[in-house]
Protein backbone atom coordinates (compact mmCIF):
# COMPACT_ATOMS: atom_id res chain seq x y z
CA UNK A 1 0.00 0.00 0.00
CA UNK A 2 1.23 3.43 -1.09
CA UNK A 3 1.98 5.85 2.02
CA UNK A 4 0.62 8.87 -0.04
CA UNK A 5 -2.25 10.00 -0.95
CA UNK A 6 -3.17 9.95 -5.21
CA UNK A 7 -2.93 13.99 -4.15
CA UNK A 8 -0.37 13.94 -2.93
CA UNK A 9 1.55 11.69 -5.41
CA UNK A 10 3.67 13.21 -8.49
CA UNK A 11 3.27 11.57 -11.86
CA UNK A 12 5.48 8.83 -11.76
CA UNK A 13 4.20 7.04 -8.78
CA UNK A 14 0.57 7.78 -9.89
CA UNK A 15 1.94 5.98 -13.06
CA UNK A 16 3.42 3.36 -11.14
CA UNK A 17 0.45 2.93 -8.38
CA UNK A 18 -2.40 3.22 -11.66
CA UNK A 19 -5.60 0.92 -12.23
CA UNK A 20 -3.40 0.46 -15.42
CA UNK A 21 -0.23 -0.85 -13.42
CA UNK A 22 -2.23 -2.96 -11.08
CA UNK A 23 -3.95 -4.62 -14.06
CA UNK A 24 -0.53 -5.28 -15.63
CA UNK A 25 1.00 -7.03 -12.68
CA UNK A 26 -2.00 -8.60 -12.36
CA UNK A 27 -1.93 -10.29 -15.98
CA UNK A 28 1.64 -10.34 -15.69
CA UNK A 29 1.79 -12.79 -12.45
CA UNK A 30 -1.64 -14.50 -13.98
CA UNK A 31 0.65 -15.23 -16.98
CA UNK A 32 3.48 -16.61 -15.35
CA UNK A 33 1.88 -18.76 -13.06
CA UNK A 34 -0.21 -20.10 -16.24
CA UNK A 35 2.88 -20.46 -17.95
CA UNK A 36 4.63 -22.60 -14.97
CA UNK A 37 1.85 -24.63 -14.82
CA UNK A 38 2.02 -25.06 -18.58
CA UNK A 39 5.64 -25.53 -18.49
CA UNK A 40 5.45 -28.04 -15.80
CA UNK A 41 2.73 -29.94 -17.44
CA UNK A 42 4.35 -30.02 -20.89
CA UNK A 43 7.73 -30.85 -19.39
CA UNK A 44 6.59 -34.24 -17.28
CA UNK A 45 4.72 -35.12 -20.44
CA UNK A 46 7.96 -35.06 -22.82
CA UNK A 47 10.04 -36.50 -20.49
CA UNK A 48 7.47 -39.26 -19.80
CA UNK A 49 7.52 -39.56 -23.06
CA UNK A 50 11.58 -39.44 -23.90
CA UNK A 51 11.47 -41.72 -21.02
CA UNK A 52 8.58 -44.15 -21.97
CA UNK A 53 10.38 -44.46 -25.29
CA UNK A 54 13.96 -45.44 -24.46
CA UNK A 55 12.48 -48.24 -21.63
CA UNK A 56 10.37 -49.37 -24.37
CA UNK A 57 13.68 -49.66 -26.76
CA UNK A 58 16.37 -50.90 -24.30
CA UNK A 59 13.66 -53.28 -23.30
CA UNK A 60 13.27 -54.62 -26.62
CA UNK A 61 17.13 -54.75 -26.73
CA UNK A 62 17.11 -56.98 -24.35
CA UNK A 63 14.65 -59.42 -25.36
CA UNK A 64 16.84 -59.90 -28.48
CA UNK A 65 19.86 -60.55 -26.72
CA UNK A 66 17.85 -63.39 -25.22
CA UNK A 67 17.37 -64.86 -29.05
CA UNK A 68 21.30 -65.04 -29.78
CA UNK A 69 23.00 -66.17 -26.35
CA UNK A 70 23.44 -69.91 -25.79
CA UNK A 71 21.22 -70.28 -22.59
CA UNK A 72 22.28 -73.29 -21.60
CA UNK A 73 25.91 -72.46 -21.53
CA UNK A 74 25.38 -68.87 -20.37
CA UNK A 75 23.41 -71.37 -17.32
CA UNK A 76 26.40 -72.94 -16.64
CA UNK A 77 28.68 -69.78 -16.66
CA UNK A 78 25.70 -68.49 -14.12
CA UNK A 79 25.91 -71.56 -11.35
CA UNK A 80 30.36 -71.45 -11.01
CA UNK A 81 29.64 -67.83 -10.33
CA UNK A 82 26.88 -67.84 -8.03
CA UNK A 83 28.14 -70.95 -6.26
CA UNK A 84 31.22 -68.81 -5.58
CA UNK A 85 29.28 -66.27 -4.73
CA UNK A 86 27.43 -68.25 -2.01
CA UNK A 87 30.49 -69.18 -0.41
CA UNK A 88 31.41 -65.79 -0.32
CA UNK A 89 28.47 -65.38 1.59
CA UNK A 90 28.00 -67.86 3.82
CA UNK A 91 31.73 -67.26 5.07
CA UNK A 92 31.06 -63.74 6.07
CA UNK A 93 33.67 -62.60 3.77
CA UNK A 94 34.60 -59.58 1.59
CA UNK A 95 34.82 -59.56 -2.02
CA UNK A 96 38.36 -60.30 -2.35
CA UNK A 97 41.44 -61.23 -4.94
CA UNK A 98 40.68 -64.71 -4.04
CA UNK A 99 37.26 -65.03 -4.85
CA UNK A 100 37.72 -63.07 -7.68
CA UNK A 101 39.74 -65.69 -9.12
CA UNK A 102 37.57 -68.33 -8.88
CA UNK A 103 34.78 -66.40 -10.77
CA UNK A 104 37.52 -65.93 -13.36
CA UNK A 105 37.57 -69.57 -14.15
CA UNK A 106 34.62 -69.05 -16.04
CA UNK A 107 36.44 -66.99 -19.11
CA UNK A 108 36.74 -70.32 -21.37
CA UNK A 109 35.88 -70.26 -25.53
CA UNK A 110 31.90 -70.24 -24.05
CA UNK A 111 32.21 -66.96 -21.98
CA UNK A 112 33.95 -65.53 -24.79
CA UNK A 113 31.09 -66.62 -27.81
CA UNK A 114 28.55 -64.73 -25.07
CA UNK A 115 30.40 -61.72 -24.82
CA UNK A 116 30.66 -61.66 -28.76
CA UNK A 117 27.08 -62.13 -29.43
CA UNK A 118 26.01 -59.38 -26.72
CA UNK A 119 28.53 -57.25 -28.33
CA UNK A 120 26.85 -57.41 -31.67
CA UNK A 121 23.97 -56.57 -30.57
CA UNK A 122 25.08 -53.80 -28.52
CA UNK A 123 27.01 -52.13 -31.55
CA UNK A 124 24.19 -52.74 -34.21
CA UNK A 125 21.67 -50.89 -32.21
CA UNK A 126 23.66 -48.08 -30.53
CA UNK A 127 23.51 -49.43 -26.92
CA UNK A 128 26.63 -48.43 -24.49
CA UNK A 129 26.51 -52.17 -22.55
CA UNK A 130 25.08 -55.82 -22.57
CA UNK A 131 25.72 -58.10 -19.91
CA UNK A 132 24.06 -61.02 -18.49
CA UNK A 133 23.83 -60.33 -14.40
CA UNK A 134 21.85 -62.06 -11.71
CA UNK A 135 20.22 -60.15 -8.82
CA UNK A 136 20.48 -60.75 -5.32
CA UNK A 137 17.65 -59.32 -4.23
CA UNK A 138 17.91 -59.56 -0.48
CA UNK A 139 21.61 -57.66 -0.66
CA UNK A 140 20.40 -55.33 -3.12
CA UNK A 141 23.09 -56.43 -5.56
CA UNK A 142 23.72 -57.08 -9.43
CA UNK A 143 26.40 -59.83 -9.81
CA UNK A 144 27.94 -60.06 -13.30
CA UNK A 145 28.26 -62.96 -15.20
CA UNK A 146 29.25 -61.73 -18.77
CA UNK A 147 30.04 -58.62 -19.76
CA UNK A 148 30.09 -57.67 -23.49
CA UNK A 149 32.61 -54.49 -22.68
CA UNK A 150 35.78 -54.81 -24.34
CA UNK A 151 37.50 -51.66 -22.82
CA UNK A 152 38.64 -51.19 -19.23
CA UNK A 153 35.22 -50.97 -17.54
CA UNK A 154 34.90 -54.91 -18.31
CA UNK A 155 33.20 -56.09 -15.09
CA UNK A 156 34.89 -59.49 -14.61
CA UNK A 157 32.55 -62.52 -13.63
CA UNK A 158 31.76 -62.03 -10.08
CA UNK A 159 31.82 -58.57 -9.60
CA UNK A 160 28.77 -56.56 -8.52
CA UNK A 161 27.38 -53.22 -8.05
CA UNK A 162 25.23 -52.14 -5.10
CA UNK A 163 21.81 -50.41 -6.10
CA UNK A 164 19.05 -48.99 -4.46
CA UNK A 165 16.22 -51.69 -3.68
CA UNK A 166 13.88 -50.01 -5.28
CA UNK A 167 16.01 -50.27 -8.23
CA UNK A 168 16.61 -54.18 -7.45
CA UNK A 169 12.27 -54.69 -7.48
CA UNK A 170 11.86 -52.83 -10.66
CA UNK A 171 14.70 -54.63 -12.44
CA UNK A 172 13.12 -57.97 -11.23
CA UNK A 173 9.67 -57.53 -10.68
CA UNK A 174 8.62 -54.27 -13.30
CA UNK A 175 9.01 -50.87 -12.73
CA UNK A 176 5.68 -49.22 -11.45
CA UNK A 177 3.66 -47.46 -14.68
CA UNK A 178 3.98 -44.18 -14.93
CA UNK A 179 0.75 -42.29 -16.56
CA UNK A 180 1.75 -42.50 -20.12
CA UNK A 181 1.97 -46.08 -19.13
CA UNK A 182 -1.38 -46.35 -18.15
CA UNK A 183 -3.12 -44.27 -20.69
CA UNK A 184 -1.51 -46.76 -23.03
CA UNK A 185 -1.53 -49.56 -21.75
CA UNK A 186 2.15 -50.31 -22.02
CA UNK A 187 3.21 -53.34 -20.53
CA UNK A 188 4.99 -53.68 -17.43
CA UNK A 189 8.84 -53.31 -18.51
CA UNK A 190 11.79 -54.53 -15.84
CA UNK A 191 13.72 -51.25 -16.13
CA UNK A 192 14.97 -47.77 -14.79
CA UNK A 193 16.42 -44.79 -15.23
CA UNK A 194 19.81 -44.08 -13.19
CA UNK A 195 22.35 -41.30 -13.43
CA UNK A 196 25.76 -42.05 -12.30
CA UNK A 197 28.73 -40.23 -11.94
CA UNK A 198 30.50 -41.61 -14.37
CA UNK A 199 28.16 -42.25 -17.48
CA UNK A 200 25.79 -39.66 -16.26
CA UNK A 201 22.07 -40.42 -17.43
CA UNK A 202 21.18 -44.21 -18.60
CA UNK A 203 18.39 -46.22 -18.84
CA UNK A 204 18.92 -50.31 -17.86
CA UNK A 205 16.44 -52.78 -18.89
CA UNK A 206 16.71 -56.51 -18.40
CA UNK A 207 14.36 -59.84 -19.53
CA UNK A 208 14.74 -62.63 -17.34
CA UNK A 209 16.67 -65.96 -18.83
CA UNK A 210 16.38 -68.25 -15.97
CA UNK A 211 16.14 -68.40 -12.37
CA UNK A 212 19.19 -70.03 -10.19
CA UNK A 213 18.24 -70.75 -6.16
CA UNK A 214 16.92 -67.00 -5.61
CA UNK A 215 18.81 -65.66 -7.82
CA UNK A 216 16.96 -64.34 -10.91
CA UNK A 217 19.82 -64.25 -14.26
CA UNK A 218 19.09 -61.57 -16.80
CA UNK A 219 19.99 -60.39 -19.87
CA UNK A 220 20.82 -56.44 -19.64
CA UNK A 221 21.39 -53.56 -21.80
CA UNK A 222 22.15 -50.30 -21.31
CA UNK A 223 21.42 -47.50 -23.47
CA UNK A 224 23.02 -43.73 -23.23
CA UNK A 225 20.19 -40.93 -22.11
CA UNK A 226 22.73 -37.98 -21.67
CA UNK A 227 21.67 -36.68 -25.31
CA UNK A 228 17.47 -37.14 -24.34
CA UNK A 229 18.31 -35.40 -21.27
CA UNK A 230 20.56 -32.15 -23.33
CA UNK A 231 17.33 -32.26 -25.49
CA UNK A 232 14.78 -32.32 -22.12
CA UNK A 233 16.78 -29.22 -20.93
CA UNK A 234 16.89 -27.39 -24.15
CA UNK A 235 13.13 -27.92 -24.21
CA UNK A 236 12.37 -26.66 -21.23
CA UNK A 237 14.19 -23.70 -22.09
CA UNK A 238 13.13 -23.18 -25.26
CA UNK A 239 9.66 -23.62 -23.92
CA UNK A 240 10.26 -21.03 -21.03
CA UNK A 241 11.15 -18.29 -23.34
CA UNK A 242 8.30 -18.62 -25.28
CA UNK A 243 5.92 -18.74 -23.03
CA UNK A 244 7.35 -15.80 -21.87
CA UNK A 245 7.09 -13.92 -24.48
CA UNK A 246 3.36 -15.00 -25.23
CA UNK A 247 3.06 -14.13 -21.52
CA UNK A 248 4.52 -10.30 -22.12
CA UNK A 249 2.39 -9.89 -25.06
CA UNK A 250 -0.73 -11.19 -23.66
CA UNK A 251 0.06 -8.76 -21.09
CA UNK A 252 0.21 -6.08 -23.07
CA UNK A 253 -2.69 -6.58 -25.17
CA UNK A 254 -5.00 -7.26 -22.13
CA UNK A 255 -3.66 -4.25 -20.39
CA UNK A 256 -4.64 -2.58 -23.62
CA UNK A 257 -7.74 -3.51 -23.66
CA UNK A 258 -8.59 -2.95 -20.02
CA UNK A 259 -7.20 0.41 -20.33
CA UNK A 260 -9.64 1.10 -23.67
CA UNK A 261 -12.74 0.33 -22.41
CA UNK A 262 -12.65 0.42 -18.23
CA UNK A 263 -9.40 2.61 -16.77
CA UNK A 264 -9.78 5.48 -19.56
CA UNK A 265 -13.79 5.90 -19.12
CA UNK A 266 -12.92 6.04 -15.26
CA UNK A 267 -10.45 8.68 -15.65
CA UNK A 268 -12.67 10.08 -17.36
CA UNK A 269 -15.27 10.04 -15.03
CA UNK A 270 -12.87 11.04 -12.07
CA UNK A 271 -11.98 14.26 -14.20
CA UNK A 272 -15.85 15.36 -14.52
CA UNK A 273 -15.88 14.31 -10.66
CA UNK A 274 -13.12 16.77 -10.09
CA UNK A 275 -14.22 19.40 -12.33
CA UNK A 276 -17.37 19.62 -10.40
CA UNK A 277 -15.85 19.69 -6.92
CA UNK A 278 -13.79 22.78 -8.32
CA UNK A 279 -17.24 23.97 -9.79
CA UNK A 280 -18.94 23.89 -6.59
CA UNK A 281 -15.92 24.88 -4.26
CA UNK A 282 -15.61 28.04 -6.80
CA UNK A 283 -19.73 28.77 -6.11
CA UNK A 284 -20.01 28.00 -10.36
CA UNK A 285 -23.01 24.91 -11.16
CA UNK A 286 -23.11 24.66 -14.74
CA UNK A 287 -24.15 20.60 -14.27
CA UNK A 288 -22.96 19.64 -17.41
CA UNK A 289 -19.28 18.10 -16.34
CA UNK A 290 -21.14 14.30 -16.67
CA UNK A 291 -23.32 15.56 -19.35
CA UNK A 292 -20.62 16.08 -21.52
CA UNK A 293 -19.30 12.46 -21.58
CA UNK A 294 -19.53 10.18 -24.25
CA UNK A 295 -18.64 6.62 -22.72
CA UNK A 296 -20.01 3.76 -24.85
CA UNK A 297 -18.72 0.47 -23.25
CA UNK A 298 -21.34 -0.97 -22.93
CA UNK A 299 -21.22 -2.20 -19.82
CA UNK A 300 -21.50 -1.20 -15.52
CA UNK A 301 -19.05 1.61 -16.84
CA UNK A 302 -21.37 3.15 -18.95
CA UNK A 303 -24.43 2.58 -16.64
CA UNK A 304 -21.83 4.44 -13.72
CA UNK A 305 -21.80 7.01 -16.54
CA UNK A 306 -25.59 7.71 -17.11
CA UNK A 307 -26.08 7.53 -13.21
CA UNK A 308 -23.52 10.00 -12.73
CA UNK A 309 -25.40 12.49 -15.12
CA UNK A 310 -28.72 11.97 -13.64
CA UNK A 311 -26.95 12.17 -10.24
CA UNK A 312 -25.69 15.75 -11.20
CA UNK A 313 -28.91 17.04 -12.92
CA UNK A 314 -30.85 15.94 -9.51
CA UNK A 315 -27.90 17.61 -7.29
CA UNK A 316 -28.67 20.79 -9.54
CA UNK A 317 -32.36 20.41 -8.22
CA UNK A 318 -31.89 19.71 -4.39
CA UNK A 319 -28.90 22.53 -4.59
CA UNK A 320 -31.89 25.08 -5.82
CA UNK A 321 -34.34 23.06 -3.54
CA UNK A 322 -31.82 23.27 -0.85
CA UNK A 323 -31.34 27.17 -1.08
CA UNK A 324 -34.69 28.11 -0.87
CA UNK A 325 -35.76 25.63 1.82
CA UNK A 326 -32.59 26.86 3.63
CA UNK A 327 -33.50 30.32 3.29
CA UNK A 328 -37.22 29.65 4.15
CA UNK A 329 -35.32 28.48 7.49
CA UNK A 330 -33.37 31.26 8.18
CA UNK A 331 -36.43 33.35 8.00
CA UNK A 332 -38.17 31.12 10.41
CA UNK A 333 -35.22 31.09 12.47
CA UNK A 334 -34.91 34.65 12.58
CA UNK A 335 -39.10 34.94 13.42
CA UNK A 336 -38.68 32.29 16.17
CA UNK A 337 -35.96 34.23 17.53
CA UNK A 338 -37.95 37.04 17.22
CA UNK A 339 -41.56 35.66 18.79
CA UNK A 340 -38.74 34.00 21.52
CA UNK A 341 -37.81 37.13 22.69
CA UNK A 342 -41.72 38.76 22.42
CA UNK A 343 -41.79 36.01 24.70
CA UNK A 344 -39.70 36.84 27.55
CA UNK A 345 -40.26 40.01 27.28
CA UNK A 346 -43.86 39.19 28.66
CA UNK A 347 -43.30 37.26 31.75
CA UNK A 348 -41.24 38.85 34.88
CA UNK A 349 -37.78 38.74 34.50
CA UNK A 350 -36.28 41.46 36.65
CA UNK A 351 -34.80 40.43 39.41
CA UNK A 352 -35.61 41.49 42.87
CA UNK A 353 -39.18 41.91 41.45
CA UNK A 354 -40.41 43.90 43.76
CA UNK A 355 -37.51 45.88 45.31
CA UNK A 356 -39.69 47.83 48.21
CA UNK A 357 -41.41 44.73 49.59
CA UNK A 358 -39.04 42.78 51.81
CA UNK A 359 -42.25 40.96 53.32
CA UNK A 360 -41.00 38.21 50.80
CA UNK A 361 -38.51 36.59 48.33
CA UNK A 362 -39.39 36.10 44.94
CA UNK A 363 -37.86 34.05 42.01
CA UNK A 364 -38.97 32.23 38.51
CA UNK A 365 -37.18 30.70 35.60
CA UNK A 366 -38.89 29.35 32.56
CA UNK A 367 -36.11 27.30 30.21
CA UNK A 368 -37.81 26.31 26.85
CA UNK A 369 -37.23 23.02 24.96
CA UNK A 370 -37.55 24.81 21.71
CA UNK A 371 -37.03 28.51 20.40
CA UNK A 372 -40.62 29.24 22.10
CA UNK A 373 -41.91 27.29 24.61
CA UNK A 374 -45.59 26.72 25.81
CA UNK A 375 -44.64 27.48 29.45
CA UNK A 376 -45.12 30.99 31.50
CA UNK A 377 -45.34 32.05 35.11
CA UNK A 378 -46.14 35.43 36.36
CA UNK A 379 -46.65 37.47 39.56
CA UNK A 380 -47.97 40.85 39.64
CA UNK A 381 -49.88 43.09 42.39
CA UNK A 382 -53.25 43.50 42.74
CA UNK A 383 -52.72 45.90 45.68
CA UNK A 384 -50.37 46.92 48.12
CA UNK A 385 -51.28 43.72 50.12
CA UNK A 386 -51.97 40.96 47.22
CA UNK A 387 -49.98 39.79 45.45
CA UNK A 388 -51.11 36.88 42.54
CA UNK A 389 -48.81 34.50 40.96
CA UNK A 390 -49.17 31.93 38.21
CA UNK A 391 -47.48 28.53 36.68
CA UNK A 392 -49.00 26.95 33.13
CA UNK A 393 -48.16 24.68 31.04
CA UNK A 394 -50.04 24.30 27.34
CA UNK A 395 -50.37 21.32 26.20
CA UNK A 396 -48.45 21.75 22.90
CA UNK A 397 -44.89 22.79 21.72
CA UNK A 398 -43.59 25.34 19.42
CA UNK A 399 -45.66 28.49 18.14
CA UNK A 400 -49.39 27.34 18.61
CA UNK A 401 -48.56 26.83 22.35
CA UNK A 402 -46.47 30.24 22.41
CA UNK A 403 -49.77 31.51 20.81
CA UNK A 404 -52.05 30.05 23.31
CA UNK A 405 -49.56 30.43 26.16
CA UNK A 406 -49.72 34.54 25.34
CA UNK A 407 -53.78 34.18 25.56
CA UNK A 408 -53.78 32.24 28.24
CA UNK A 409 -51.25 34.75 30.28
CA UNK A 410 -53.25 38.00 29.25
CA UNK A 411 -56.56 36.60 30.17
CA UNK A 412 -55.57 35.40 33.72
CA UNK A 413 -53.83 38.56 34.25
CA UNK A 414 -56.91 40.76 33.25
CA UNK A 415 -59.89 38.54 34.89
CA UNK A 416 -57.60 38.10 37.98
CA UNK A 417 -57.33 41.87 38.42
CA UNK A 418 -61.08 41.85 38.14
CA UNK A 419 -62.57 38.91 40.07
CA UNK A 420 -59.75 40.28 42.61
CA UNK A 421 -59.25 37.54 45.48
CA UNK A 422 -61.11 34.58 43.93
CA UNK A 423 -58.59 31.99 42.27
CA UNK A 424 -61.35 29.65 41.87
CA UNK A 425 -63.50 32.13 39.88
CA UNK A 426 -60.67 33.00 37.78
CA UNK A 427 -60.41 29.91 36.54
CA UNK A 428 -64.31 29.23 35.62
CA UNK A 429 -64.15 32.77 33.28
CA UNK A 430 -61.07 32.16 31.72
CA UNK A 431 -62.03 28.19 31.39
CA UNK A 432 -65.00 29.53 29.63
CA UNK A 433 -63.32 32.25 27.11
CA UNK A 434 -60.75 29.30 26.07
CA UNK A 435 -63.73 26.88 25.02
CA UNK A 436 -65.48 29.16 23.57
CA UNK A 437 -63.20 29.45 20.59
CA UNK A 438 -61.18 26.27 21.18
CA UNK A 439 -60.42 25.01 17.42
CA UNK A 440 -56.90 23.40 18.00
CA UNK A 441 -58.18 21.85 20.68
CA UNK A 442 -55.49 22.43 23.20
CA UNK A 443 -55.75 23.00 27.11
CA UNK A 444 -53.76 24.42 29.43
CA UNK A 445 -53.01 23.35 33.36
CA UNK A 446 -52.70 26.30 35.61
CA UNK A 447 -51.92 26.90 38.99
CA UNK A 448 -53.15 30.17 40.52
CA UNK A 449 -52.40 31.74 43.87
CA UNK A 450 -53.24 35.12 45.98
CA UNK A 451 -51.15 35.90 48.68
CA UNK A 452 -52.22 38.05 51.14
CA UNK A 453 -48.71 39.81 51.85
CA UNK A 454 -49.94 40.99 55.44
CA UNK A 455 -51.15 37.89 57.24
CA UNK A 456 -49.62 35.04 54.93
CA UNK A 457 -52.33 33.70 53.67
CA UNK A 458 -52.60 32.24 50.61
CA UNK A 459 -55.90 31.77 48.59
CA UNK A 460 -55.31 28.97 46.05
CA UNK A 461 -56.79 26.90 42.83
CA UNK A 462 -55.37 24.52 40.26
CA UNK A 463 -56.50 23.36 36.75
CA UNK A 464 -55.09 20.08 36.52
CA UNK A 465 -51.34 21.56 37.59
CA UNK A 466 -48.94 19.57 39.78
CA UNK A 467 -49.15 19.69 43.09
CA UNK A 468 -46.94 22.48 45.01
CA UNK A 469 -44.40 21.62 47.10
CA UNK A 470 -44.37 23.33 50.75
CA UNK A 471 -42.06 24.11 53.49
CA UNK A 472 -43.15 25.17 56.69
CA UNK A 473 -41.92 26.02 60.47
CA UNK A 474 -38.13 25.11 59.28
CA UNK A 475 -38.50 21.80 57.93
CA UNK A 476 -38.37 20.04 54.60
CA UNK A 477 -39.82 20.38 51.34
CA UNK A 478 -43.11 18.17 50.94
CA UNK A 479 -45.80 18.07 48.79
CA UNK A 480 -48.93 19.72 49.62
CA UNK A 481 -51.87 17.73 47.80
CA UNK A 482 -54.57 20.37 46.58
CA UNK A 483 -57.50 19.86 45.84
CA UNK A 484 -57.17 19.70 41.62
CA UNK A 485 -59.93 21.00 39.11
CA UNK A 486 -60.35 20.18 35.26
CA UNK A 487 -57.58 21.41 32.56
CA UNK A 488 -58.42 24.72 31.06
CA UNK A 489 -59.83 24.29 27.32
CA UNK A 490 -61.77 20.98 28.27
CA UNK A 491 -65.02 21.04 29.68
CA UNK A 492 -67.09 24.68 29.30
CA UNK A 493 -68.60 24.08 32.43
CA UNK A 494 -66.05 22.71 34.87
CA UNK A 495 -65.87 24.44 38.28
CA UNK A 496 -62.97 24.77 40.32
CA UNK A 497 -62.98 25.15 44.30
CA UNK A 498 -60.55 27.56 46.54
CA UNK A 499 -58.52 26.45 49.09
CA UNK A 500 -56.18 28.36 51.61
CA UNK A 501 -52.74 28.28 52.86
CA UNK A 502 -51.46 30.03 55.86
CA UNK A 503 -47.76 30.79 55.35
CA UNK A 504 -45.95 31.72 58.36
CA UNK A 505 -42.53 33.86 57.88
CA UNK A 506 -39.70 31.39 56.58
CA UNK A 507 -42.18 28.81 54.92
CA UNK A 508 -41.81 28.71 51.10
CA UNK A 509 -43.50 27.74 47.86
CA UNK A 510 -42.41 26.00 45.19
CA UNK A 511 -44.77 25.64 42.15
CA UNK A 512 -43.84 23.85 38.71
CA UNK A 513 -44.57 22.54 35.55
CA UNK A 514 -44.05 18.48 34.76
CA UNK A 515 -41.08 19.49 32.77
CA UNK A 516 -39.08 19.26 36.02
CA UNK A 517 -40.63 15.90 36.91
CA UNK A 518 -40.36 14.70 33.62
CA UNK A 519 -37.18 15.57 33.08
CA UNK A 520 -35.57 12.16 31.72
CA UNK A 521 -31.71 10.33 31.24
CA UNK A 522 -30.40 8.33 28.60
CA UNK A 523 -32.28 5.19 29.92
CA UNK A 524 -35.63 6.91 29.74
CA UNK A 525 -35.76 7.26 33.25
CA UNK A 526 -37.65 10.24 34.62
CA UNK A 527 -36.11 12.52 37.53
CA UNK A 528 -39.57 11.99 39.49
CA UNK A 529 -40.77 13.81 42.55
CA UNK A 530 -38.71 11.98 44.80
CA UNK A 531 -35.85 13.51 43.28
CA UNK A 532 -36.99 16.99 42.78
CA UNK A 533 -37.67 16.96 46.53
CA UNK A 534 -34.08 15.98 47.41
CA UNK A 535 -32.95 18.60 45.08
CA UNK A 536 -35.47 21.06 47.44
CA UNK A 537 -33.68 20.12 50.45
CA UNK A 538 -30.30 20.61 49.85
CA UNK A 539 -30.51 23.89 51.00
CA UNK A 540 -34.09 24.05 52.08
CA UNK A 541 -33.66 27.50 53.80
CA UNK A 542 -32.03 29.27 51.07
CA UNK A 543 -32.73 31.98 49.34
CA UNK A 544 -35.47 31.51 46.23
CA UNK A 545 -32.90 32.17 43.80
CA UNK A 546 -30.62 29.51 45.18
CA UNK A 547 -33.19 27.07 45.77
CA UNK A 548 -34.29 27.07 42.03
CA UNK A 549 -30.63 26.75 40.77
CA UNK A 550 -29.73 23.51 43.14
CA UNK A 551 -32.84 22.06 41.54
CA UNK A 552 -31.60 22.67 38.00
CA UNK A 553 -27.92 21.46 38.66
CA UNK A 554 -29.81 18.58 39.72
CA UNK A 555 -31.64 17.49 36.59
CA UNK A 556 -28.61 18.73 34.75
CA UNK A 557 -26.46 16.17 36.61
CA UNK A 558 -29.27 13.47 36.27
CA UNK A 559 -29.91 13.78 32.45
CA UNK A 560 -26.05 14.32 31.19
CA UNK A 561 -26.01 14.77 27.42
CA UNK A 562 -29.61 13.71 26.79
CA UNK A 563 -31.69 16.52 24.53
CA UNK A 564 -34.18 18.81 27.16
CA UNK A 565 -37.44 17.30 25.55
CA UNK A 566 -39.98 20.09 27.40
CA UNK A 567 -40.17 23.21 28.64
CA UNK A 568 -38.91 23.27 31.96
CA UNK A 569 -40.23 26.40 34.73
CA UNK A 570 -40.03 27.10 38.28
CA UNK A 571 -41.21 29.63 40.50
CA UNK A 572 -40.28 29.97 44.46
CA UNK A 573 -41.98 31.85 47.10
CA UNK A 574 -40.24 32.69 50.31
CA UNK A 575 -42.81 34.41 52.67
CA UNK A 576 -40.95 36.98 55.58
CA UNK A 577 -43.92 38.48 57.01
CA UNK A 578 -44.36 42.21 57.34
CA UNK A 579 -41.71 42.94 59.76
CA UNK A 580 -38.86 41.75 57.65
CA UNK A 581 -38.44 44.82 56.55
CA UNK A 582 -37.91 46.87 60.40
CA UNK A 583 -35.65 43.72 61.36
CA UNK A 584 -33.13 43.53 58.37
CA UNK A 585 -32.88 47.22 59.60
CA UNK A 586 -32.28 46.30 62.86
Amino acid sequence: MPKKTVREMNVWERLRYSLGAHIFHAVIIFALLLSAAAIGFGFFLYSSSVSRDYRSRTWLLSKTGVHVVDLEAAKKEAEKVLESYDRLQKEGREPDQAYLDDCALIQDETFEKIRTRLREVQEENGAVAAYIAALDLQGSRMIFIADSDASDSFCPPGSFDDMKADEIDALANGAKPGMLDTLFHTPVMPSVISRMPKYGYRCTAGTKIFEIGSYPVMVFFDTDMNRAAYASRLFLIQYMVLLAVVAFLLASVMVWHMKRTVVNPINELADAARAYSLDKANGESTGKHFEALNIRTGDEIENLCFTMKDMENDLADYIRDLTRVTAEKERIHTELSLAGKIQESMIPSIYPAFPDMPEFDLYATMDPAKEIGGDFYDFFLLDEDHLALVTADVSDKGIPAALMMMSTKILLQNVTKLERYSPAAVLEVVNREICSNNKTEMFVTVWLGILEISTGKLRAASAGHEYPALQQDGGDFTLYKDKHGFILGGLEDACYRDYEIVLKPGDALFEYTDGVTEAADSEEELFGTDRMLRALNLDPNAEAGRILQNVKQEIERFTGDTMQSDDLTMLCLRYKGKNAGSEDAI
